[in-house]
């Protein structure tokens, strides 16, 4: 063991590369190997890191700390720390074991998500854990031992002070735009239900809820900031990134970001974890499923059963919505886009995503119905419409807004997309839209910038079932960067057919 005084570096990680940097003379002369991975031991704890040389940054005697990691773990200038070589952790045997295709046991899947929240495993060893997820895969038993495992070792929040119905909904995702949570929890505060809704930022798509709501209000909400939000206004809008909530997960998703993969069961534990965490009773979960979604049709059953599996294994009251999927949400694809599409929602706007809406009130009557509140679906969808059409859902999502720090009410034609923007024209044959190609949607939004750029995106001026003729306008392209459009458009050149479906 060694000590070292902490030294703050103006660097950034990810919670996967949780780096530390060491004086190269300093270290060669204490043992210490360029790529080791060394435990940290502080006041309120001890975590993993890879070992990193620098002649530069840190002098003998010092640990450079990243920003980041820092202030997650409130390091001191003053106070030094112990730093101990850590030999390989007991659970790469375990991931071994994994991949040579044998059964994981309760205590051995602990010990996995354990040592990967406390940063004890290698990058690399992370990742053949979550290749083993493909291949050759997780049983229904190892799911729920993965599960709980995501679950204790982080933080972990009850609202039952606040009420008994505490209510969710989350989409397995994939789909272009993520008008529909936001619109949703305040209707359902509206409807008497308890809804500390989190949601993630950017995956797979060009803006994650987390993004969308950031252009209307701050998001990132400590484990206090949470509790006192609830229970003001009987609800939130958070990124549970923010807070230690399933930590393993986001670690893990940054394993799989590179590869742009996730298996069923890595998502089914995603959010579950996340939800079990978050002492959520009564649980929507949206499956959309088509061509271009994230599930295929044939699948469906099985992610369907997956969900049911752990909801019943925790307790959790579930209804699993099942749609078929032609393409992205709304209009909207890009963070201000998506969020004004939300807005105009609340406000009743005539350029509403009526799609959008539609979607909203029917995940409202399930959830309505699910925790018995309400005797039948129609009962549940009337009111839902209600407190749509009244303003009411509009009155409660600025109350949320204005608890998490928002100044005022934003009105959704303030929200104007970049200056720099294309309009393309139809090329190919009259018909009408039939379907949007979700793929091909995300690497044109992510060509123009999205998520970083919130400016950034694409408005479909034709929806499902309009008719396109030769030279109507069909998508307006939008970038802060107008190389960014050239470059749009340069991909879309003859291939307009191909992001828009027309029969």
């Amino acid at each position: 063991m060694f000590y070292f005084y902490p030294k703050k570096l103006d660097i950034d990680v990810t919670k996967l590369d949780l780096n530390v940097y060491l004086n190269a003379t300093d270290a060669k002369r204490k043992g210490i190997n360029n790529g080791d991975v060394v435990v940290l031991h502080f006041k309120d704890g001890e975590i993993g890191a890879i070992a990193e040389y620098t002649d530069t940054l840190v002098e003998p005697g010092e640990i450079g700390i990243p920003f980041d990691i820092w202030d997650r773990f409130r390091f001191s200038q003053e106070e030094p720390i112990v730093v101990e070589l850590l030999q390989q952790a007991e659970s790469v045997k375990f991931i071994r074991k994994k991949i040579q295709g044998k059964k994981l046991t309760e205590q051995e899947a602990y010990a996995i998500v354990k040592d990967m929240v406390t940063h004890k495993l290698t990058p690399i060893e992370m990742t053949y854990f979550a290749a083993s997820g493909y291949c050759p895969g997780f049983d229904k038993e190892e799911l729920y031992y993965l599960t709980k495992a995501m679950v204790e070792t982080g933080v972990i929040l009850d609202f039952k002070d606040v009420g008994e119905l505490v209510v969710d909904k989350h989409s397995i995702g994939g789909l272009p735009n993520k008008a529909v949570t936001p619109v949703l929890v305040p209707i359902l505060i509206e409807m008497g239900f308890v809804v500390p809704n989190t949601f993630s930022r950017a995956i797979t798509t060009p803006a994650g809820t987390g993004d969308v709501v950031e252009v209307l209000m701050n998001v990132s909400l400590d484990t206090k900031q949470m509790k006192r939000v609830v229970k003001e206004v009987g609800g939130m809008l958070a990124w549970g990134g923010a807070v230690n909530i399933a930590p393993a997960d986001d670690i893990l998703i940054q394993v799989e970001k590179p590869l742009h993969i996730e298996s069923y069961e890595k998502f089914v534990m995603s959010i579950m974890a996340k939800k079990i965490a978050m002492g959520i009773k009564y649980l929507l979960i949206d499956i959309p499923y088509g061509r271009f979604a994230k599930v295929p049709e044939k699948d469906v059953p099985k992610v369907k059963e997956l969900f049911e599996y752990i909801a019943k294994r925790f307790g959790i009251e579930l209804v699993v919505y099942t749609r078929r999927s032609y393409g992205c949400d709304g209009r909207g694809v890009g963070p201000l886009l998506e969020a004004r599409d939300v807005l105009r929602i609340l406000e009743r706007h005539p350029y509403r995503p009526i799609e959008v809406e539609n979607i909203v009130l029917e995940m409202a009557a399930l959830i309505g119905v699910l925790t018995k509140k309400y005797s039948d679906k129609y009962e549940a969808l009337e009111e839902a419409r209600r407190i749509l059409e009244t303003g009411l859902a509009r009155e409660r999502f600025w109350k949320i807004a204005k608890a998490q720090g928002t100044a005022g009410v934003i009105s959704s034609e303030s929200l104007t997309p970049s200056e720099y923007s294309e309009t393309l024209l139809w090329e190919g044959k009259e018909g009408t839209v039939k379907e949007f190609n979700n793929r091909l949607i995300v690497e044109i939004a992510r060509l123009l910038g999205a998520p970083a750029d919130k400016l950034a995106g694409l408005y479909f001026e034709v929806f499902l079932g309009d008719k396109v003729s030769p030279k109507d306008k069909v998508v307006t392209l939008y970038s802060s960067a107008p190389l960014r459009i050239k470059l749009a458009k340069e991909r879309l050149k003859g291939k307009l057919d191909k992001l828009i479906i027309v029969e």
